[in-house]
């Protein structure tokens, strides 16, 4: 009875933490970082990761989407309404997308070479390389990349991390 009082107690802080890191319009978000715990339960599980700047996040997942995974895996995983449900294993750590420049910096053009896609259900990641090896992490509805595949080199207009317009150069 302990444990499962101490699971729905960890489920809804990592609830509360997803909530944090949501887009206010409820959109899909990405999140890439470092597999710190899991925390199986009936239910499903809690996945703990440490994100590249070195903050903990955690979300809640399906049973059995987090097979195979361990501590210490580097994972990328779509986060819908404060739940996990898109997973993928890294071959190695994604880089961070640089800041702006300026704080209020608006909208940042994005030119550069298509280095992955992982695509999500209506979402998804697009890692794009600039000139001096800088990879630039862009969240773009699916309908927005239509035609779009790894190699392209292309223009993204982002805002606030979404792609407003990715256009093939």
């Amino acid at each position: 009875m302990r444990k499962i009082i101490v699971f729905a107690f960890i489920l809804g802080l990592a609830v509360f933490a997803a909530g944090a890191h949501s887009h206010a319009n409820g959109s899909p978000q990405w999140v890439t970082g470092k597999v710190v715990s899991i925390v199986k339960g009936s239910g499903g599980s809690l996945l703990s990761m440490e994100l590249p700047g070195g903050e903990l996040f955690s979300v809640p997942s399906a049973p059995g989407l987090l097979e195979g995974i361990q501590a210490g895996d580097v994972v990328t995983v779509q986060v819908v309404e404060g739940q996990a449900t898109l997973l993928r294993i890294a071959e190695k750590a994604a880089p961070s997308t640089p800041a702006p420049e300026k704080k209020d910096a608006g909208v940042q053009w994005v030119p550069g070479e298509v280095v992955s896609i992982e695509r999500g259900p209506t979402d998804s990641l697009l890692s794009v390389k600039m000139q001096g090896g800088t990879v630039f992490n862009v969240a773009a509805s699916n309908d927005k990349i239509t035609g779009i595949k790894v190699g392209d080199h292309v223009i993204a207009k982002v805002f606030q991390g979404w792609a407003q317009s990715v256009t093939r150069k």
